[in-house]
């Protein structure tokens, strides 16, 4: 994630000696999300700890639900695109605890930090397909962690193992045309337990909805610079980038020190949207899958891009490219109504 390099150069090394606890998380048969959490805790969406309890208790109810010593948490409805914690930043530079709840932090078999998404329902996850295109057939190496901000802390997060990858049809890995992913989760996010995760919104008006002239907020913890390799950052940085039209983004690519002849090899009149052009404003290498979230005039939040590519990190006059979410709307409700996920 490029902002300026003296703000972000915060190099990260205690991660990868870092174990994560999973916590075990579940539905119901009558479809309510819960959460395993160590007994003597108390769960964080309860309203007041001055309540009583009941006492009996037996194998059909909640305590059957987890192991002993646990007890289920269990989930509440929640908005999307909603932050349930105030930012109080809203410049470039380092993001606010919980400013991004929707952002999925991605970790796989060989690499503690592989890349971002976006959390679309308790148990899918939208990605950029480039990440996790060569792990179809052995989903389960791929972990989705939510409520991430500092990645050496992960505390009030919650994560789950991927069942299944459903990558786009015409996904083409050479030129990162049709970049986009559906992660399906073994286990659902439990919603509405922890206030630093949330799903975020899709457009309702799908394929017609156009962000050109919004100014939106990249989020992430990827590398400072194209040459230095400090990913995963941390904490979690954002940049606030406006979206461009097609015409000024192709002219760009256009020119001969980019792109040239081969502008239109790469560059997706549809399926991309492009952001950014302002020195040192712009995601960069290991931000793949990063959400371009864009808000509503209530503060709502959509999800209008993921960040697939670019040329070099934060060039004056050369834009950041993004799938356009939007334009896959129709694919993304196909497989969000085919993947019901049900546990016992």
């Amino acid at each position: 994630m490029m902002y300026l390099v003296s703000v972000l150069c915060i190099f990260f090394n205690v991660y990868i000696n870092k174990v994560h606890s999973q916590l075990v998380s579940g539905v119901t048969s009558s479809g309510q999300t819960y959460l395993c959490l160590p007994t003597g805790t108390t769960c964080p969406s309860s309203s007041s700890s001055n309540t009583i309890d009941p006492r009996i208790v037996t194998p059909t109810q909640a305590g059957a639900l987890c192991a002993d010593g646990y007890f289920a948490c269990y989930g509440q409805t929640t908005t999307c695109g909603t932050q349930y914690i105030t930012p109080t930043t809203t410049t470039d530079g380092l993001a606010d605890f919980g400013a991004y709840p929707w952002q999925a932090y991605l970790r796989n078999n060989t690499s503690t930090f592989s890349g971002s998404g976006v959390l679309l329902d308790e148990f899918h996850v939208l990605t950029a397909a480039h990440k996790v295109y060569r792990n179809v057939a052995n989903p389960s190496v791929i972990t989705v962690i939510m409520g991430v901000w500092n990645p050496a802390s992960l505390d009030n997060t919650q994560s789950s193992t991927v069942s299944s990858i459903t990558v786009h049809p015409s996904f083409v890995a050479s030129t990162l045309v049709n970049d986009i992913a559906i992660l399906t989760l073994s286990q659902p996010i439990v919603l509405g337990i922890y206030r630093n995760i949330n799903t975020i919104c899709l457009a309702s008006t799908g394929a017609s909805t156009s962000y050109v002239g919004q100014t939106c907020v990249v989020s992430g913890w990827g590398q400072t610079s194209f040459t230095t390799n400090d990913a995963p950052t941390s904490p979690q940085k954002q940049v606030y980038v406006t979206v461009v039209n097609y015409a000024t983004c192709r002219a760009s690519f256009a020119n001969t020190n980019l792109l040239g002849s081969n502008v239109d090899t790469y560059l997706d009149p549809n399926g991309e949207i492009c952001a950014g052009g302002q020195s040192m404003r712009d995601a960069c290498s290991q931000d793949g899958g990063s959400p371009l979230s864009c808000p509503s005039s209530t503060g709502q939040y959509s999800v209008a891009g993921l960040v697939i590519w670019g040329k070099n990190c934060g060039q004056t006059g050369v834009y950041g490219v993004y799938v356009n979410v939007p334009y896959y709307y129709t694919w993304i409700q196909s497989i969000l109504s085919q993947s019901v996920v049900t546990t016992a």
